[in-house]
C-alpha cells in the first residue's frame, strides 16, 4: 500500500498549495460535477478493461500465467497516475476546491473542508485496486470485504491529516494577537503536527484493532506457549499478540505495532496460522521481534519527525530562490515540495526499510535457528500474497522490503558465513547517523526561525 499512499499525499500537497485563479473557465457548477465525474471515471473503466481482458486471457488457477499476472501489477501504478492526473484537472480547470467552498460553507473548519475536493481522488484509487486485486489473486474475496480493506488502508495517512487540519482549524478561535503570532512564527505549526505524529506510532495498535477485527491468540494453545517462550528469549517486550481475521481474502502477513511496550501488539493474520507450520510462524515472529530489537519503529518514527525538521531548510535555500526566481510561479512551490516528498519517503525512506528488513530476517534467522523453515515461510508468503519472487532491480527501489528471491540469497549468505552479512547484527549506520543529526537540525531550526 506504499505507493498509494504517496499518490494520496501527492494529492494532498496539490490539494492545499491550490489558489483559485484570477479567471475562471466560462462553465457552470453542474457541468464541473459532470467533468469531475468523467475525469474520475476514465481512468477506472480502462483499468477494468485492461484487467477484464487479462483474466479471460490468462486465467489465474494456471499456474504458467502467474508471472504474467505478476507483471500486469506494474502496471497498476500507471492507472493511479492516471487517476491523479484526472484530479488535477479537477483542481487546477474546474476549480473543485471553490466548489466545495461555495456549497460546503457552512462546515465552520475551513482547512477540514478541504479534504472533501479528495473524495474524487480516492474513488479512483481505491476502485483501480479493485481492478487489480481480482487479477493479482488466487482466491477472489468478496468485493465489499475488498473495498472495506482497501479503504481502512488509505485512512492510516489520512486520519492523522485531519487530526492535525482541526488542530489548524482551532487555532483560528483565538484572540487576533495569537493568530497574529502563530502568522508570524511558522515553526509553530511545524511544532502541532509532531505530536500527531508520535501519537500515531504510538497508538497505531488501538487504531488497527478498531478498524480491523482482531483477537487475541488462544492463551492456552501449543503455538501462543511457544511464542510467549520465543518472546521471553528475545527479551522484546510487547503486550500480546493479536489474530487479525481477513475473511475470504486470503492474506498472510504479520505485523508490528506500537512504539511504547506497553500498548506495542504482534498482530497475525487468520491465513497465516492456517497454511503455516508451527516453525514457520515461528520464524515470522521472531522477523517481528528483529523489528522490536532493533528500534526499528522508533527509527520509523524519528524518520517523519526529521522531514519536518529538514523541509524548512529545503524550503529557504533551494524552493523560495526558485521561485522568485522564476516570478513566484503558482505551480512550482508545488512542485518544490513533491520533489522533496519523493526523494525523501520514496527513495531515501524505502533503501532504509529495505535494510531494516533485512536485518529483521537475520535476526528471526539467529534467534530461532531455523532458516530453512523461514526461507519456507517467504515461499509460502509469495504465493498466498500473489507476490512475485523477484523484482527488477530499478522497480525494487521503490518497495519497502526487498524481493523474496533477494531476501533468501541474504539468508544464504549468512549460513555461508559471508562477513558482510555481519554488520546487521549491530545498530545501522544510517540509524546512528539520523540520531546524531536529529538534535543538530532542531538547534539549527531555531536559529533558523528566531
Amino acid at each position: 500500500m506504499g505507493q498509494i499512499s504517496i499518490i494520496l499525499i501527492t494529492g494532498l500537497i496539490f490539494l492545499f498549495h491550490f489558489e483559485p485563479p484570477e479567471t475562471r473557465m466560462n462553465i457552470s457548477d453542474m457541468q464541473v460535477v459532470l467533468w469531475t465525474i468523467v475525469l474520475t471515471g476514465y481512468p477506472i473503466l480502462i483499468a477494468y478493461f485492461v484487467t477484464g481482458y487479462v483474466a479471460r486471457t490468462f486465467p489465474a488457477h494456471k499456474e504458467e500465467n502467474l508471472p504474467k499476472l505478476y507483471r500486469l501489477r506494474r502496471y497498476m501504478i500507471v492507472f493511479e497516475c492516471l487517476s491523479l492526473a484526472g484530479y488535477l484537472c479537477n483542481l487546477y480547470l474546474l476549480n473543485l476546491p471553490v466548489l466545495i467552498d461555495k456549497y460546503f460553507a457552512f462546515f465552520p473548519m475551513e482547512n477540514l473542508r478541504q479534504m472533501l475536493a479528495l473524495f474524487p481522488l480516492l474513488v479512483g484509487l481505491i476502485c483501480i485496486r479493485l481492478a487489480f486485486y481480482q487479477v493479482n489473486r488466487l482466491q477472489s474475496g468478496h468485493y465489499r470485504e475488498i473495498l472495506s480493506l482497501q479503504f481502512k488502508f488509505l485512512l492510516f495517512p489520512l486520519l492523522p491529516m485531519c487530526i492535525y487540519l482541526i488542530t489548524i482549524d482551532a487555532l483560528y478561535w483565538l484572540p487576533y494577537s495569537a493568530k497574529v503570532f502563530i502568522v508570524e512564527h511558522p515553526y509553530i505549526l511545524i511544532g502541532l503536527i509532531l505530536p500527531v505524529i508520535v501519537s500515531a506510532y504510538i497508538l497505531a495498535p488501538l487504531l488497527m484493532q478498531f478498524l480491523w477485527k482482531t483477537e487475541p491468540l488462544a492463551p492456552n494453545s501449543g503455538l501462543k506457549q511457544r511464542l510467549e517462550q520465543l518472546t521471553k528469549q528475545s527479551g522484546a517486550k510487547h503486550k500480546d499478540i493479536m489474530v487479525w481475521q481477513t475473511g475470504s481474502l486470503l492474506i498472510a502477513n504479520a505485523a508490528v505495532a506500537g512504539t511504547l511496550p506497553w500498548n506495542r501488539r504482534i498482530f497475525l493474520t487468520d491465513a497465516l496460522l492456517e497454511y503455516f507450520t508451527d516453525d514457520e510462524i515461528e520464524t515470522v515472529v521472531a522477523h517481528e521481534l528483529g523489528h522490536i530489537r532493533y528500534k526499528h519503529i522508533q527509527t520509523y518514527m524519528l524518520f517523519s519527525l526529521f522531514y519536518l525538521l529538514s523541509y524548512p531548510f529545503f524550503y529557504v535555500f533551494v524552493e523560495e530562490p526558485l521561485v522568485i526566481h522564476f516570478d513566484e510561479s503558482q505551480i512550482l512551490p508545488t512542485l518544490c515540495s513533491l520533489t522533496f516528498l519523493i526523494t525523501y519517503f520514496v527513495l531515501i525512506f524505502r533503501y532504509l526499510s529495505r535494510r531494516c528488513e533485512h536485518q529483521a530476517d537475520l535476526y528471526a534467522v539467529r534467534l530461532t535457528e531455523k532458516p530453512e523453515a523461514f526461507k519456507t515461510a517467504l515461499m509460502k508468503l509469495a504465493v498466498l500474497n500473489s507476490v512475485p519472487k523477484s523484482i527488477r532491480r530499478v522497480f525494487e527501489l521503490f518497495n519497502t522490503h526487498p524481493s523474496i528471491n533477494r531476501r533468501l540469497a541474504f539468508i544464504n549468505q549468512w549460513i555461508a558465513g559471508t562477513s558482510g552479512i555481519q554488520r546487521y547484527k549491530n545498530y545501522l549506520i544510517e540509524v546512528k547517523i539520523l540520531i546524531v543529526l536529529l538534535p543538530i537540525f532542531c538547534a539549527l531550526a531555531v536559529l533558523l526561525f528566531r
